[in-house]
């Protein structure tokens, strides 16, 4: 069996960029929890060697995606969870770099759970032939990879072509906006050999309802596929048995 990895930190040439993702994975991981007050300006400058400047915008940046607020006196302080930008790209990626965050990790399929099941059943009313051939290449991908790292990109695209295929804009835009997130979870619960190549035919059977036209089917068969996965991260990271999945294990139709 393949060892999990974790994905290399985002690429940021600038230095308060650095500072970004150093201080945002600390407090999406809980090194600095809810309530506590970051290090003052002076104190983290001196401390690493970096301008004040560069700290000002990194704060910035960190206060645009809800984790923080700045007041005078009293300083920087960690906003509560449910203030997080939590589809926030770089904050989807913190929470799933560290193992992931089981709390989000929770969240994070009860969310796909609402979503792509109703994204499949409006795409199996309105799929044209090229996002039924980008499903087929997704398929195709998923099936030939020989490692977890092959396994990753097709899983994304079939998984994108669904969204696209709904012709629905905002759809579609939260797609983008959940990629880290779901690159990090696929490459988690995806390490095994065998638990790639059981998930296909899972795969294939969103394809062919799709394909049929059979909205119905298509929703269940997703609703299927996405309770096998949170199984599968379960069984990885141990997010924990009071995850209700039940919802997500409708019965599939045989596909033809």
């Amino acid at each position: 069996m393949e060892k999990p990895v974790r994905s290399a930190p985002s690429a940021r040439r600038s230095v308060y960029g650095q500072i970004v993702d150093e201080l945002g994975r600390q407090i999406v991981t809980g090194e600095f929890e809810p309530g506590s007050i970051l290090p003052s300006e002076g104190d983290y400058s001196a401390k690493l060697a970096v301008s004040r400047t560069s700290f000002r915008e990194a704060i910035k940046m960190l206060a645009g995606k809800g984790l923080v607020e700045s007041r005078p006196k009293t300083g920087t302080r960690v906003r509560q969870r449910s203030q997080w930008h939590m589809l926030d790209p770089d904050v989807t990626t913190w929470a799933f770099e560290a193992g992931p965050d089981r709390h989000y990790a929770r969240a994070f399929f009860e969310f796909r759970g609402i979503i792509e099941p109703a994204a499949a059943a409006l795409a199996a009313e309105r799929r044209g032939e090229a996002d039924l051939g980008r499903m087929r290449r997704g398929l195709a991908g998923m099936a030939a990879a020989g490692s977890r790292d092959e396994w990753i990109g097709p899983d994304l695209s079939f998984h994108r072509a669904i969204l696209a295929a709904t012709g629905n804009e905002l759809l579609i835009s939260l797609g983008h906006l959940l990629e880290p997130a779901l690159t990090e979870s696929f490459a988690i619960a995806n390490v095994d050999a065998a638990r790639r190549q059981a998930s296909v035919p899972l795969h294939r059977a969103v394809y062919v309802a799709i394909d049929d036209g059979r909205p119905d089917d298509a929703r269940s068969a997703m609703a299927y596929l996405l309770g096998e996965a949170l199984v599968d991260l379960e069984e990885m990271v141990g997010i924990g048995s009071n995850v209700e999945v039940a919802a997500l294990h409708e019965p599939v139709s045989d596909p033809k």
